[in-house]
Order: C-alpha cells, then sequence, then structure tokens
C-alpha cells in the first residue's frame, strides 16, 4: 500500500501545471487511499508534515498570495513547483544557513536558486567584507558609490537595478551598510535673508534662459513679485528637478528657516506634469507661482502655438496633474488655460522675458 509520501510525489509528478491546489491534493490522497485508510496514516497532521517537508526540500514553495487554509495548522491554498534543476543540493543549502555572515539574510535564496547563482559572486565580496570589517558601523559615513566600489569593486554597482535587488534580497540597505546615497545637485542662485527672518520663499523655474533671466535680477535686488519676496532661485533643469531636488537638504544655510516653495515652467502638459510629479515625489505643498502663469496667458493665450510642432508633439497628458494645478487659480482664467491645453496649444515660460519680468518687479 503506497502512503501519503509516495501519493504526494506520484500527484506532482504528474502535474503538467506550475501550480498545485492543496485541497485537490488532499481530495487526491483521499479518494486513492480511502478516507478510512488515508486518517489511519495520520490524516490532515500528516498531510501537513509531509507538504511542510516538500517545502523544506526546496521541491514546492508556498503562493503566499493565494492566503491560508483557514485549518489547523494552516497551510497556503496554493503551492508551486519547482523544477529539479531550480532546487539547491543539500551542500549549497548548509552554506546558505551557516556559511553566510549572519547580517546577510539567505532566505531568499533557499527557493530562487537561479537568483543565487547570479548573486554568488556579489555575496561572497560582502560575506568577506563584513567577516573582515565587524566594525565597519563604527567608521565614518561615506556614499554609496565608495562603499560599492570597497565592497564590490564596483563603484556603480550598489545603486544600480542589480544592486537595489540584491539588497531587497539580503535584507540589507544603505543604512545597515553605513553609507548614503548623494543628491544630484542643482543650480541656484541666493539672496541674502534679512536677520531675524524665520520663514522664506523659494522659487524653482523649469527653463536655463527664465533661470538667467531671473538671476539678472535677483542680482540688482529685484527679487519680489507682489507679495512674494523669494530668497532662492533654483533652476529645475526640466524633468531632472524630480531627482535633484533632495539636494536642498544639502544647503545647510536654509534648513534653519520653514521654507515655502512655488514653481514656474511651460504652461503645457509636460510643464505641469513636472510640477505635479514633483510635489508628489517629495510629498511638499509647492505652488505654481500663479502671476507669472497669469500675464503669460494673457499676454500671449490668444497666440499660442500649438504642440504638433517639434518634441512638444509627443506629451502625456495628465487629467489629474490639470486639474489639480488649475485648482490654484481663478475659475475664469482656469477655465481659459484648459481650453488652451484641450487645443493642443502651449506657452513657454520664456514668453515671460527678462523686460516683463522686470516689469512686474516690486522696485
Amino acid at each position: 500500500m503506497k502512503t501519503i509520501v509516495s501519493l504526494i510525489n506520484d500527484y506532482l509528478n504528474s502535474q503538467t501545471k506550475k501550480q498545485i491546489i492543496t485541497r485537490e491534493i488532499e481530495n487526491y490522497l483521499a479518494k486513492v487511499l480511502g478516507q478510512d485508510v488515508y486518517w489511519q496514516q495520520g490524516g490532515y497532521s500528516s498531510f501537513v508534515e509531509k507538504i511542510e517537508a516538500l517545502m523544506q526540500s526546496g521541491i514546492i514553495s508556498p503562493v503566499k498570495t493565494s492566503g491560508l487554509n483557514g485549518r489547523q495548522p494552516p497551510l497556503y491554498e496554493k503551492y508551486r513547483i519547482r523544477k529539479s534543476e531550480d532546487i539547491l543540493d543539500s551542500m549549497t543549502r548548509q552554506k546558505l544557513l551557516t556559511g553566510y555572515h549572519p547580517q546577510i539574510n539567505t532566505a531568499y535564496y533557499s527557493i530562487h536558486s537561479k537568483d543565487y547563482q547570479a548573486d554568488e559572486p556579489y555575496l561572497a565580496k560582502l560575506d568577506s567584507f563584513l567577516k573582515q570589517h565587524s566594525d565597519f558601523a563604527s567608521w565614518p559615513m561615506i556614499t554609496a558609490n565608495e562603499r560599492s566600489f570597497q565592497i564590490f569593486h564596483n563603484e556603480k554597482w550598489l545603486l544600480s537595478k542589480q544592486g537595489h535587488l540584491f539588497c531587497q534580497r539580503t535584507g540589507l540597505s544603505l543604512t545597515t551598510l553605513h553609507c548614503y546615497q548623494t543628491s544630484e545637485p542643482f543650480f541656484y542662485y541666493p539672496v541674502s535673508i534679512p536677520r531675524g527672518t524665520k520663514e522664506i520663499k523659494v522659487l524653482i523655474v523649469e527653463n536655463k534662459d527664465t533661470f538667467f533671466s531671473l538671476k539678472g535680477l535677483f542680482q540688482q535686488g529685484l527679487n519680489t513679485w507682489a507679495d512674494n519676496r523669494f530668497s532662492l532661485l533654483i533652476y529645475g533643469e526640466g524633468r531632472k528637478i524630480q531627482k535633484s531636488f533632495s539636494f536642498y537638504e544639502e544647503l545647510g544655510e536654509y534648513q534653519n528657516y520653514q521654507a515655502a516653495f512655488y514653481y514656474f515652467g511651460d504652461l503645457d502638459p509636460e510643464g505641469i506634469r513636472i510640477w505635479y510629479d514633483l510635489q508628489k515625489e517629495y510629498r511638499l505643498i509647492i505652488k505654481p507661482f500663479t502671476l507669472f502663469y497669469q500675464v503669460l496667458f494673457e499676454r500671449y493665450g490668444d497666440k499660442a502655438p500649438t504642440l504638433s510642432a517639434g518634441k512638444k508633439a509627443g506629451q502625456r497628458y495628465s487629467e489629474k496633474a490639470i486639474k489639480a494645478f488649475l485648482n490654484h487659480f481663478d475659475p475664469c482664467l482656469g477655465a481659459g488655460i484648459r481650453q488652451m491645453l484641450a487645443e493642443k496649444r502651449y506657452l513657454p515660460q520664456e514668453g515671460l522675458d527678462y523686460v516683463l519680468l522686470k516689469e512686474l518687479a516690486v522696485k
């Protein structure tokens, strides 16, 4: 008479699908053995032991998204059958359990042999580093690229896509590796801040020409528009600002002030989306500087060119971004801007040139 173990193996070998349903295996056992014999051999408790043994040996792995079956002891509703070439030999499994530095979590590799084969050279280098330098966490913090070269002899690897996956698989982070990711710097122009100031205003502009026009005015002491006196001008360089904005935290002299951020970019779907994605990415309130957009639209709205020219044709239209943007404007003005965008027309921020910016500035 066949045992539960042998019948489960028969069932697995007969399957052509990658996933198996737990209750169907148990139904198969009860049908072949008969209910009485199945329970004489231990029933569900024995079945659980055999399934767990198959997991330990790497023959099957749980499909955790399938959920538990609600019985005691619990099993997952589904399991994935692993191909024989994906199963690690006993020596490798033992190495994963005891061979690596304890700070390296190797559980992932016990059921992902192909990833282990790919990552083994990096595991070896990391293991060697941790074992040779048990006190490295007391060393001064260094950059991620510096640590990457120190451990893996490749300064770009740690922050690469493969490096990110490696850290996820091993349970490590830049913090545990005692290093940090540097920010991409941006160009900026500061203005002296009066003593006693607690709050400052920061203006981010999308394009280079507008940055230089505003910088020229800042140098003349013209840095106030309406009731907004700006203490810092930042060149966003298009979408690059989404990566470089974290550099603001490196500007130590501004960290003692509460900052209000404003943005001015092209009046088109891409410019609006840059603003929208920036404030979403950093979870900050960054307001469109409505005065500049208003003057730009009032001056040139009826002359706005179409988006069909050049690269402008490939812009992505985000209704969420447009709606959030227009919420900052007077309804009448917002309706006019929406109509212009719906007609696939746009206005570059360069329409608000040096002369106009100077006319608008509070002397």
